[in-house]
């Protein structure tokens, strides 16, 4: 019989995301992001595939407030692919305003490909692989295998994607693979997340809540789905929170062009006055020397006329 689900001690991993994107989809995953890095205790983490950096910052801020030995690198080039879209170096300049603040201490962003960051780790090295890259069958199978000799004895593989079976996305079909061959489970939510302990000496905690977890799905999706939606609510709060901040701008440039458009008019209407003196004043020279140009050619003689 499987032991207590223990509710308090994830709930008490679980922290307030400090960063939060437009790219919504990690999001309610981001608890157990937390309570699997206290679960495991990875001494090396490698994510492939960052982007936006939503799962890979928690990551780095579960790390630093659970005060782990935890080297980090997310590993991406950051210039999108088919499923991701292509996006410029923005994307990379705001991750790393972000990231190095904080974490360049434990963590490095690593701009390659997944195949040109391979050489740099030795194997057998990474306890915590986090594959988030081009979502294929090809390319998620590809990602795993190549990988998979730099993971430790004690390593935890996490697919994310794993639920959406659409636009070419089949990490669903290497899921189903691992699910075979190694202990794991999945989070549905999210576009679901994988959990497999690819290691066959799979940290002991971790592996007795895999275990909990197939035994009580239901409860544990559902208690970690809850602490997510504390996320997503975050999210709206802060979109909520940036909305009424762009609408008291737009009023004040509003109330400022108002305030403008005003001022114009009144030199407007000034300008006018001014035209129109002027026009009168203009009016009145031009009879005065119309009068002045009459007047002569009336008193000058008729020559036929005699005396």
């Amino acid at each position: 019989m499987a032991q207590p689900f223990d509710w308090l001690s994830f709930a008490a991993c679980n922290e307030i995301p400090e960063r939060l994107t437009a790219i919504e989809s990690w999001h309610r995953h981001i608890p157990f992001a937390f309570a699997v890095l206290a679960m495991a205790r990875p001494r090396v983490l490698v994510e492939l595939g960052t982007h936006r950096g939503d799962s890979y910052c928690a990551f780095c801020q579960g790390i630093a407030s659970q005060g782990l030995a935890t080297r980090c690198f997310a590993v991406d080039t950051w210039q999108g692919d088919i499923h991701s879209g292509l996006y410029d170096d923005d994307v990379y300049a705001d991750l790393s305003a972000f990231h190095d603040p904080r974490y360049s201490g434990f963590s490095t962003l690593l701009r390659m490909t997944f195949d040109q960051a391979l050489p740099l780790f030795a194997d057998g090295g990474i306890d915590l692989l986090h594959i988030d890259g081009l979502h294929t069958y090809d390319a998620v199978r590809h990602d795993f295998e190549s990988w998979l000799p730099k993971l430790s004895d004690r390593a935890v593989v996490l697919l994310h994607d794993t639920n959406v079976q659409r636009d070419g996305f089949a990490v669903w079909r290497l899921w189903g693979e691992l699910r075979a061959r190694y202990r794991g489970f999945e989070f549905p939510y999210g576009s679901g997340l994988g959990v497999s302990l690819v290691g066959p000496n799979a940290p002991a905690r971790l592996a007795q809540f895999i275990s909990i977890a197939n035994d009580e799905p239901e409860h544990v999706t559902g208690f970690f789905h809850s602490m997510g939606d504390g996320a997503a609510l975050r999210k709206s709060s802060n979109d909520l929170a940036l909305a009424r901040a762009r609408v008291e701008s737009l009023g004040a440039q509003l109330s400022h062009a108002r305030s403008v458009v005003e001022l114009r008019d009144r030199q407007l209407q000034e300008l006018n006055a001014v035209r129109e003196h002027l026009e009168q004043k203009m009016t009145a020279i031009h009879e005065l020397l119309h009068q002045e140009q009459v007047r002569p050619l009336q008193e000058v003689p008729n020559p036929d006329e005699r005396p």
